[in-house]
């Protein structure tokens, strides 16, 4: 239950923050942009539901939470996504010192594009396989 808790209460502070985010008092109107990241936070926070609630019915049925497929998947996931985040920070500051960016959507981009790169290549490893060498 304790591996179930954490993935919950993070995706439920998720939202809230963004709630308090979307509902924040400003003087100028919301960009097309803010509600993209509205949009991919929310999708984030449904995928992250959906993964949580086939956890809890895996659990349920009796079988294990994680098996060694899929913490084998996750890792080289998170490796192949981290060296992709690095370029994609790179690019970022990049961008940064040739054009006046805002440092509040410079961080939120990077940020989403993390959760974006890192969700892509777990979607790839997932239907590839894992090639053991």
């Amino acid at each position: 239950m304790k591996k179930i808790f954490l993935p919950i209460f993070i995706l439920t502070w998720t939202l809230v923050l963004t709630g308090l985010w979307i509902i924040q008092p400003s003087n100028s109107t919301s960009s097309v942009l803010e509600y993209i990241f509205v949009g991919v936070i929310c999708l984030f926070f449904l995928l992250g539901g959906f993964f949580g609630y086939a956890r809890m019915k895996r659990k349920k049925q009796g079988l294990p939470e994680e098996d060694e497929l899929s913490r084998k998947i996750a890792q080289k996931s998170a490796a192949i996504s981290f060296y992709l985040s690095v370029v994609l920070w790179l690019t970022l500051i990049f961008i940064q010192s040739h054009f006046l960016i805002d440092i509040k959507w410079l961080l939120s981009s990077g940020m989403i594009g993390m959760a974006i790169i890192f969700f892509i290549s777990w979607l790839i490893i997932n239907n590839q396989g894992i090639d053991e060498k």
